[in-house]
């Protein structure tokens, strides 16, 4: 029977008080601090088992730890740590915010509820921290399942032993666990420890281990048998035993892991080599050679560990895997004297009963080093660089996709979305103010009437008084754009004064052809509905951009190469923090923004749409309890990203009269924390009647900039969190945006340079269109994006919808390449 465990860190009087065995916290990238504090429980002594179990029966040392095989025995599933004390170790926290954060991950509150409403216990965490502190605790979940299945495992073959139960209950990542199974995974060869184990040399190997009596090793001699054949390999039998117990000693592996987490080690690679691939390279494709020459840089390269770049680690990793690279991991000499300190000390110097003794421990210790640690430290470095390479990639791609769904909205005008195309012409669609299609059209630029087109275009334009072109970036954009540049020069739309701006069409072909798509606009051609999604990127990038999938929007960096589940899971979350923080009108949201409200779902977001249609307007957020499968919990966390309001300020007189209504329900305090808005209200003498309007925004502010906040906290009886969240939602207008603060916007032109027109030392401007961590890439509108290499940023931080100016250093024409300079952000 297992025994269910029943550790809860989340909760501080369900945390266990024993002293349990252990030693040093670590993942892969401990913090140091956390490494020493444990370290010294390594002092203490370690319950013995029938302290940790409960009493049992005086057995003798021969069978205390024989293999348990009673498929009825309880086993103990609880690692020598507590969750919270890993993201100690990893995070930088404190034990108190650990504690409170698991507890708050264990009870389902989103990433967004919790870093806008749990502040007080969070120590103000940003989103972005909580993320990396939910992977980490995912991570912690994870090794504690592995560890429990393993477990299980080896105790249905009979092999689990409490020393084995120790070792495995002390590891403290999926590495250091895979190292200590590998022998008693199935089908997996027998290990050199487990060939002499079979041999009957495991008692003479722990007595001389343990160096209590000496061993006669010369009457395990047997002639018949090749491996017993004589003395020497009777000890060499002995010193794969040994060798084997020393390498998955928890102090030793504590030991390493401290070490390899201080030291640095240099990455070596190289081109492979080509004899020993001649049957792969035979069968390459074209292609596949031609790929060669982007891995050019790693033929001869070297790097620190502490050093390398992310998508250096990524290149030379996807290089390796095509066997165009091979790599090799330097250990410094320091990691294997230190090893051999540590394992004289504890084991060779510790009695000196056989004469034998002292020399085969010591080829034991030489033998776990060279055959087993070494390598096994070697795939940890490797699997700490990819973890942290892959990490770095996700960051970037979920830096650039917030920074592409935040992109300041251009509302109120119409907007005539363009998809050029040669062979089926320019697909063009007029939108209104609100979204909504006003008419379709096509244009052939290659027409034999070169007028008809031109027409057409203007006849659309002036019909609608549209000044607002978006014109996608795909097949036949240059071409459409020196065409569209010249009718905008030649005052072609005359009276009306025209710009244009590029809009990446990533993933606008992919969403024309989904069933969103054809739900959306069931009689409208999949090739106009580009056209519209082009437009509407324009008019409100978020609510467009969300309908499709975040890895078809072309802002990351080696995104191909991460694990599709990890990178998904990243990419939703970034998608509903923006969603919930921006905030959607309950009464005019579309299902695909409600669906990326925290703690909502499709489902639910399809039943609000379906309430809605059956019920007429909401008129307060707690409507929303009364929508089957939004129970208390799911309402907490949605509630306070959802608005309820009037759609403009001359219907809200009207709107506001009904008693169900309620001005809060359109900032972003929390409908929990009303009450106390009230009280605020009340103290300063303010009409809730009044909230949003100039008057009263200006009043608060004056009156922030003289509160003792920890005082009128205090009155309230709330944080100072929570009240500071209160006020700073008062003094923002009803239906606030955030987006309305950035500085970036899409770049509207008149004009165009062709690649021919540039020459270096050229100044060109353009909006930065992707950030990686070599360097950022550039619309300058030549066909190609320009790229500013990371040491030619001149200090300055960039993020996707910048507008820069910068100096054309290089030129390729071939490749299309250019170089820049950064001079200045516009």
């Amino acid at each position: 029977m297992d025994v269910k465990d029943t550790g809860t860190d989340g909760d501080d009087s369900k945390i266990k008080t024993e002293d349990q065995p252990g030693v040093s916290v670590n993942s892969l990238k401990q913090n140091h601090k956390f490494t020493l504090l444990l370290q010294n429980k390594i002092k203490r002594k370690n319950l013995s088992e029938h302290e940790s179990e409960g009493p049992k029966p005086k057995k003798s040392k021969s069978v205390a730890n024989k293999p348990s095989s009673s498929k009825h025995e309880i086993i103990n599933y609880n690692p020598y740590w507590h969750d919270y004390e890993l993201l100690v170790g990893t995070q930088s926290i404190n034990d108190t915010v650990a504690r409170r954060l698991i507890k708050l991950f264990d009870e389902e509150n989103t990433i967004p509820f919790i870093a806008r409403y749990r502040k007080d216990q969070t120590g103000d965490l940003t989103a972005e921290q909580l993320r990396d502190i939910k992977d980490e605790y995912d991570n912690i979940k994870l090794l504690k399942t592995k560890i429990r299945i393993t477990l299980n495992n080896i105790n249905k073959q009979g092999q689990l032993d409490s020393k084995l139960r120790k070792i495995i209950l002390g590891v403290h990542s999926v590495e250091e666990l895979e190292h200590i199974y590998a022998p008693y995974r199935p089908g997996a060869k027998k290990t050199l420890a487990e060939r002499a184990k079979a041999l009957g040399l495991e008692p003479p190997a722990l007595t001389l281990l343990e160096g209590a009596e000496s061993v006669n090793l010369e009457r395990f001699i047997n002639k018949s048998n090749r491996d017993l054949s004589s003395i020497s390999e009777v000890e060499r039998g002995i010193m794969h035993i040994i060798a084997s117990i020393m390498a998955t000693d928890c102090e030793v592996l504590a030991l390493l892991r401290k070490l390899r987490i201080e030291s640095f080690f240099m990455i070596e690679c190289k081109k492979a080599n080509t004899r020993r691939d001649d049957r792969i390279r035979n069968y390459r494709s074209t292609r596949q050679i031609v790929e060669e020459s982007k891995y050019a840089n790693y033929f001869t390269f070297s790097a620190s560990s502490k050093f390398i770049k992310p998508h250096q680690v990524l290149a030379i990793n996807r290089g390796e895997a095509l066997r165009i690279l091979s790599v090799k991991i330097n250990v410094p000499d320091f990691l294997n004297n230190k090893f051999v300190q540590f394992a004289t000390s504890k084991w060779v110097e510790k009695e000196k009963g056989d004469k034998n003794r002292k020399r085969i421990l010591e080829m034991a210790v030489s033998d776990a080093y060279k055959r087993l640690l070494q390598p096994h430290i070697v795939r940890e470095v490797r699997s700490s660089l990819k973890l942290q390479a892959e990490k770095a990639s996700c960051e970037v791609f979920s830096t650039n996709l917030k920074q592409l769904l935040l992109m300041p909205p251009v509302k109120g005008k119409c907007i005539l979305g363009i998809d050029p195309g040669f062979s089926n012409g320019c697909q063009l669609a007029m939108i209104s103010e609100t979204g909504s299609v006003l008419t379709t059209g096509n244009i052939y630029l290659s027409s034999k009437t070169p007028e008809k087109p031109i027409i057409i275009l203007a006849q659309m334009l002036k019909t609608y008084n549209c000044t607002l072109i978006a014109l996608g970036n795909g097949t036949a954009c240059r071409e459409t754009e020196t065409w569209l540049s010249e009718l905008i020069q030649n005052n072609t739309f005359s009276p009306l004064d025209v710009v244009y701006t590029i809009v990446n069409e990533d993933g606008a072909s992919i969403y024309s052809c989904s069933s969103e798509a054809k739900r959306e606009f069931p009689s409208l051609d999949p090739k106009f509905i580009s056209a519209v999604s082009l437009a509407r990127r324009l008019l409100d990038p978020l609510a467009e951009l969300v309908k499709v999938e975040p890895k078809h929007l072309g802002v990351g960096m080696y995104q191909h190469d991460l694990p599709k589940r990890q990178l998904e899971e990243a990419l939703d979350e970034v998608v509903t923090e923006c969603v919930s923080f921006v905030g959607v009108d309950l009464n005019t949201t579309s299902r695909c923004l409600l669906r990326h409200i925290a703690g909502l779902s499709d489902k639910r977001a399809s039943r609000i749409i379906q309430y809605r249609d059956d019920n007429g307007p909401f008129k307060s957020r707690s409507e929303l309890k009364k929508v089957k499968g939004i129970g208390s919990k799911v309402f907490e966390q949605c509630s306070g990203f959802l608005r309820v309001g009037p759609a403009n300020s001359i219907a809200a007189t009207e709107f506001y009269k009904d008693s169900d209504t309620n001005r809060l329900d359109c900032t972003y305090v929390h409908p929990e924390s009303y009450n106390t808005a009230m009280d605020i209200l009340k103290h300063f003498n303010l009409d809730i009647a009044s909230i949003g309007q100039p008057h009263f925004i200006d009043y608060i502010k004056l009156q922030i900039d003289t509160l003792d906040m920890d005082q009128f906290s205090s009155s309230l009886s709330q944080s100072v969190g929570t009240v500071r969240m209160i006020l700073d939602a008062l003094t923002q207008p009803l239906n606030y945006d955030l987006r309305n603060e950035s500085v970036s916007g899409p770049l509207f032109k008149k004009g165009l340079s062709s690649f021919q027109d540039l020459k270096v030392n050229s100044i060109v401007s353009g909006n930065v269109s992707n950030v990686t961590h070599f360097g950022c890439f550039v619309d300058i509108g030549v066909g190609t994006p320009a790229l500013i290499h990371s040491t030619k940023m001149c200090g300055f931080t960039l993020q996707i919808g910048d507008k820069v100016e910068a100096k054309v250093i290089s030129l390729d024409e071939g490749n299309k390449r250019v170089g820049l300079l950064m001079i200045r952000k516009m």
